[in-house]
């Protein structure tokens, strides 16, 4: 990040017009700090808007926290459309699915706000006919690495759960690498290997003809949409009542 800084301010000093630095440091800026200028921009303009159509003033950190993020979700989605064999192996992750009757499903998502240096964590469960059961939105401090966030979301999730007694449960989210560990012996880190072996252990004891899968974003979009709010609340929440946000896409 330093590195992009400086080259930035190298640029801006030269005394060109805007329209000349960008497209000056779009020639000398490669990989990822090209791309992640290309999404600061957007953000920029997308903070304008909001300025100007809904009387919201943001944070310069909220605009590069959300140049971050989308910079993130493009590769994400950049590397499945690399490898065609893998999609088409899972190609009903896209689209949520209903359970099987008698069953529940549970959507899992975190996200992170680096000003506020939160962590947000959201589960939604939904029934056999589509229908909302109960959400749960609770947050942690500091933030972590993705795939470790994934995972206290997975564990958070089980030991929910199992409180409410529901029944045979699938567990759905959109971290491939925290499905796969959570589904192996083998894992990296000692932090990571920890949390996963924890949501083992739960799901060994508490939960029967149950399962916990891999989505993509496009199927998990319930839980994608509810943790956004995460991070700005102020307590733990349980949800009775399908929020407005969600309940367009509950089909």
């Amino acid at each position: 990040m330093c590195d992009f800084v400086n080259t930035a301010n190298n640029v801006i000093n030269q005394g060109q017009d805007c329209a000349s630095d960008i497209f000056q440091l779009l020639q000398v800026l490669h990989g990822y700090e090209a791309a992640l200028f290309c999404c600061i921009l957007w953000s920029i303009w997308k903070q304008q808007n909001n300025k100007v159509w809904n009387d919201v003033i943001e944070a310069h950190v909220a605009v590069l926290d959300r140049a971050k993020v989308l910079l993130q979700d493009w590769r994400a989605a950049k590397f499945y459309q690399q490898q065609p064999s893998r999609i088409q192996n899972n190609a009903d992750t896209s689209k949520w699915k209903k359970p099987a009757v008698g069953r529940y499903k549970c959507n899992i998502d975190a996200s992170f706000s680096k000003h506020l240096n939160k962590v947000g964590i959201r589960m939604c469960i939904r029934d056999n006919t589509c229908t909302f059961v109960l959400a749960k939105t609770e947050w942690f401090s500091p933030i972590c690495e993705v795939h470790i966030r994934k995972a206290l979301g997975l564990l958070s999730a089980l030991e929910w759960v199992h409180e409410l007694n529901l029944g045979p449960m699938n567990f759905e989210m959109d971290s491939e690498k925290v499905v796969d560990n959570f589904l192996s012996t083998d894992h990296d880190a000692i932090e990571f290997k920890n949390i996963i072996q924890n949501c083992q252990s739960l799901f060994r004891n508490y939960y029967e003809n149950s399962k916990v899968e891999f989505v993509r974003r496009q199927a998990n979009e319930a839980a994608h949409i509810l943790v956004k709010a995460a991070t700005l609340s102020t307590s733990f929440q349980i949800l009775y009542v399908i929020p407005d946000c969600i309940e367009h896409i509950q089909k």
